[in-house]
């Protein structure tokens, strides 16, 4: 980003801007936005699952902290608190962050600290809102009740109707009142139970048969949720961000899913791919389309901020949306590093700007044409999944490696703007330890981002994609684990 900032701002502008006066134009840019707001427009914490997600927006938001989830190696001075521990790093989520953080005295202690006045969470929760609230903390989100009332998913079906959407088959209610005979009568098999809470696809569950319907039943005894016909489509999002004078909608991001030995749920979150993937001009004008339909609702119910629908896409191109997640995605901190590489605004700024009180002129119709065209680039999260604690040794560091003649090799480069071609990866999320780090089971490993594409247009692994997943698995955890893909 250092680079990447400076030559924006003293070679592209620095003898076109002299001063914020004289800059009449809306802006469409990141160079355009570097180049008129001078210095970090916003000076605020970053709360999230990863501490790397914030790290590459340090020239237009001023990073006061970090509280996180999982570390990794940061080159950086910001102050952080973390989960993880040295040398091991356990399965842990944002959702109990702020109370265990809050319960032993360190997050008020880290506030206090560094002076931190505001925090921008990846999401929120009460136990956060309350910690803001009691410490004088402004809080960059919208309330934990509005988002509630829109991240429910048995109301999905209304907010499609509600914008002018058609709707998959389904009966809304609580699985304890649901039987499975008279279900398969009305939609047939397999039955998809979507769950009205579980992020990243694990309220999700796809059943064949009665027992493991049983199951499902005994597991979430109690709950609400969406039995749906099942819909094989393509699975994508694009990220959307209300801001008081404007609708942002972000790049289409096709998710990946269901990929052993990724994750254990074969609806769970994978990773993302931003080239077309088959998605055509008139797909992605649709969502889009669709994207400032639901800002506007989002925005008459009290919503601001970032947030992050899901789409199913089938085979007629019928566009379905099943699910709105009132956060940042799980490809946030990929996707602000892709947007800064490509000069665009990265969501979380625009973010930012939402809760801001003197926000610079941004061409929202501009930026929202620009972000129709693919970004041709791949991610994915790779976790624990191997059922029993592996090793990454302390050798293992963030950034470039190569990966051509079949070999996995590091460059001692850093920055994703070094990653030049389809023979090398940019790796981060990697323990920051001076010893080797013991991965729990379920635990974050680390993520890659690609130039060349994952997926197969199907919202799953191509050959490449889970001939890349084997060889970091071997690589980074050797013969730990053994992986092998049919």
């Amino acid at each position: 980003m250092d680079t990447f900032a400076k030559n924006l701002t003293f070679y592209l502008h620095v003898t076109m801007l002299n001063s914020r006066d004289h800059y009449t134009q809306k802006i469409t840019s990141l160079s355009e936005l570097v180049a008129y707001q001078k210095n970090p427009l916003i000076h605020t914490c970053w709360y999230g699952p990863k501490s790397s997600d914030f790290l590459d927006l340090q020239d237009v938001i001023h990073p006061t902290g970090i509280v996180s989830c999982y570390s990794s190696t940061l080159n950086s001075s910001i102050p952080l608190l973390t989960y993880d521990g040295i040398g091991e790093r356990y399965k842990f989520s944002i959702d109990d962050l702020a109370d265990h953080f809050v319960t032993n005295g360190r997050f008020e202690e880290f506030a206090k600290r560094n002076n931190i006045t505001s925090i921008l969470p990846y999401d929120s929760n009460p136990q956060l809102e309350i910690f803001c609230q009691q410490n004088n903390i402004h809080i960059l989100s919208s309330l934990e009740s509005t988002k509630n009332l829109l991240r429910d998913k048995t109301k999905i079906d209304e907010i499609s109707r509600a914008i002018g959407l058609d709707t998959i088959p389904g009966i809304p209610g609580i699985i304890d009142e649901f039987e499975f005979e008279s279900l398969t009568t009305m939609f047939g098999l397999p039955l998809f139970l979507h769950f009205a809470e579980g992020a990243g696809g694990t309220g999700n569950w796809i059943v064949y048969t009665k027992d493991e319907f049983e199951n499902v039943k005994k597991q979430q005894k109690g709950k609400r949720l969406n039995v749906k016909k099942f819909f094989n489509g393509k699975t994508c999002t694009i990220d959307i961000c209300v801001t008081p004078a404007a609708i942002f909608c972000g790049n289409l991001e096709e998710e990946i899913i269901g990929e052993e030995p990724l994750n254990s749920n074969p609806t769970e979150y994978v990773g993302s791919s931003w080239f077309e993937n088959g998605y055509s001009y008139e797909i992605r004008r649709r969502i889009l389309n669709i994207g400032l339909a639901l800002g506007k609702y989002v925005r008459s119910r009290g919503f601001l901020g970032c947030f992050h629908p899901d789409f199913l896409v089938g085979d007629g191109d019928d566009i379905y949306l099943t699910e709105l997640n009132m956060r940042f995605g799980g490809s946030c901190g990929a996707y602000n590093k892709i947007q800064i590489l490509n000069n665009r605004i990265p969501i979380t700024l625009l973010h930012s700007i939402a809760f801001s009180d003197s926000a610079p002129s941004l061409d929202s119709e501009k930026i929202n044409n620009e972000n129709l065209k693919p970004l041709n680039y791949g991610f994915m999260v790779l976790k624990n999944n191997f059922n029993k604690p592996v090793t990454i040794p302390h050798k293992f560091k963030s950034g470039i490696y190569s990966i051509a003649k079949n070999k996995i090799l590091y460059t001692n480069k850093t920055k994703l703007l070094d990653m030049r071609d389809a023979e090398t990866i940019f790796v981060s999320g990697l323990p920051e330890s001076n010893k080797d780090t013991i991965i729990h089971k379920g635990a974050y490993m680390f993520e890659v981002i690609t130039k060349f594409p994952i997926s197969d247009s199907k919202s799953n692994l191509n050959s490449v994609g889970r001939n890349l997943a084997q060889r970091l698995y071997s690589n980074f955890i050797g013969d730990e684990c053994s992986v092998q893909y049919d």
